[in-house]
């Protein structure tokens, strides 16, 4: 697990749109250095250190070499500056579902599921003592509420409010909102990715853990049960998963036919032809 994902900066989109295109541009080269970023772009250091874990997170980028994903060479091909809410969806679930990321997972799957106004204090107490067991003393005091606050931040004040997951209150706390609705095909997106890094081999998910389950869709995307079955439904009607439910089971079933990046390019595609 990472304490200092953030390392206290609040993401800037701007600037991993500069990085994307400057990566992609560079499509041939099988790593990019951050001393490229930093000499082609004129961002300092610093701020491409934590910018490229950021994307690291987000999934845009591979660790160690800085090269796109295929997410990220979608992305800069068809929504550079991150307007699509689909876009914003699947980011958000990437890095909220991954237990690495360990003060964002957290804040996305047990603080707002759990409660409906948050201090960036009280939360630190309530929900991150545990941590002492991996961390130092110093390292919590002057890390942690900075990595809190910036992921409030994040779902307040860049493009990943426009998803409606929270929002600033009074005097510095923040509110649970009510967030946008959730496009089916981001929603598939996200469920292969659940199951591709959390269920591996599987090739049925039973309905609950989907609604339940830390990690999973329900739980990341903040859906209620009606919902993702209302989801789910109309998936099934396109022929995109099938619905199983006899006997004991409420299940559905992925087909192999459809990968990650076949669903990215069907949503990419999609939005293009409106």
């Amino acid at each position: 697990m990472r304490l200092n994902f953030t390392n206290g900066y609040r993401p800037r989109f701007d600037q991993i749109s500069r990085i994307l295109l400057f990566v992609f541009s560079r499509e041939q080269n099988k790593k990019v250095t951050k001393q490229e970023i930093v000499s082609a772009l004129g961002i300092s250091g610093k701020q491409v250190e934590y910018l490229t874990s950021m994307m690291i997170g987000f999934g845009l980028i591979y660790p160690r070499d800085n090269t796109l994903t295929p997410l990220g060479k979608a992305i800069i091909q068809s929504d550079p500056y991150f307007d699509r809410p689909e876009t914003l969806w699947i980011i958000h679930f990437i890095v909220s579902s991954n237990p690495k990321w360990i003060v964002w997972y957290r804040i996305i799957n047990k603080v707002i599921s759990s409660q409906d106004r948050y201090a960036v204090k009280e939360v630190c107490d309530q929900y991150f003592s545990d941590l002492a067991i991996h961390f130092s003393e110093k390292t919590i005091s002057s890390e942690l509420p900075n990595e809190v606050g910036a992921v409030f931040t994040a779902y307040s004040r860049t493009e990943l409010s426009r998803l409606g997951i929270l929002k600033l209150g009074n005097r510095g706390n923040y509110i649970k909102s009510d967030p946008i609705d959730m496009p089916d095909l981001a929603f598939l997106f996200c469920l292969l990715f659940y199951r591709d890094n959390y269920l591996p081999g599987s090739s049925a998910i039973n309905i609950k853990d989907i609604c339940l389950k830390e990690s999973s869709p329900g739980k990341v995307l903040q859906l209620t049960e009606y919902q993702i079955r209302n989801t789910l439904n109309n998936l099934h009607d396109k022929g995109l998963i099938r619905i199983e439910q006899f006997a004991d089971l409420d299940q559905i079933r992925l087909s192999d036919s459809f990968t990650q990046e076949s669903i990215l390019e069907r949503i990419y595609e999609v939005r293009n032809a409106n």
